[in-house]
């Protein structure tokens, strides 16, 4: 799901003109929005499905990592199903862990090469219902990416002049993921590793 919706985003101010962001435009920025957010913090903010094929570890224990990313799925909420060596299991009593970790009550997730053969379906998500923070953050991106769209300040503009003086312009980089202070500051407090495991 999205963390922010059209009629939200379209209430901002300067947004009414559907001329200039047609209902389908605001759509995507908040597809957009929403995406940048999980990307950057680490984990979905919402409970999301997940539908993933890994390799077993041999052990009684797996960690969920996202084969497209590369990335830790943190905070799994449930497994519905799941499959290894695609023999269906039983997944009642597993326990799950913020981490992205899952541990079965008895049997293992076995490895075969050349690996692939666990499936897990079912959601992750570190809150069930977007934070405000984190909302906020969500119909700001969204709103300016639609802004940037028609914008004639160039967007690798570091500097521009005008009536009211020279203002120097925030730039998006590796630890500032949109350019704006406040949102960015937000995401950075939000943002959400996983342990490291020697």
């Amino acid at each position: 799901m999205a963390y922010t919706t059209l009629a939200v985003v379209r209430a901002m101010e300067g947004m009414e003109d559907a001329t200039a962001w047609p209902d389908a435009t605001i759509t995507e920025s908040i597809a957009w929005s929403t995406q940048l957010i999980d990307w950057y913090t680490g984990t979905s903010w919402e409970a999301k499905a997940f539908d993933i094929t890994i390799s077993g570890s041999g052990t009684g224990s797996i960690r969920l990592i996202d084969p497209t990313t590369g990335r830790r799925v943190l905070f799994p909420v449930t497994v519905s199903s799941s499959t290894v060596d695609a023999v269906g299991q039983t997944v009642s009593s597993w326990a799950l862990f913020p981490e992205g970790i899952i541990v079965r009550d008895s049997g293992t997730f076995t490895y075969t090469h050349p690996g692939n053969n666990v499936n897990l379906v079912g959601t992750a998500g570190a809150t069930t219902t977007i934070p405000d923070d984190l909302a906020f953050c969500a119909r700001t991106i969204s709103r300016q990416y639609c802004l940037d769209l028609i914008s004639r300040v160039d967007d690798r503009a570091v500097m521009m002049t005008n009536d009211f003086g020279t203002i120097r312009l925030s730039q998006p980089g590796r630890l500032y993921p949109t350019g704006m202070p406040a949102v960015d500051a937000i995401l950075n407090r939000r943002k959400q590793r996983g342990p490291v495991v020697a």
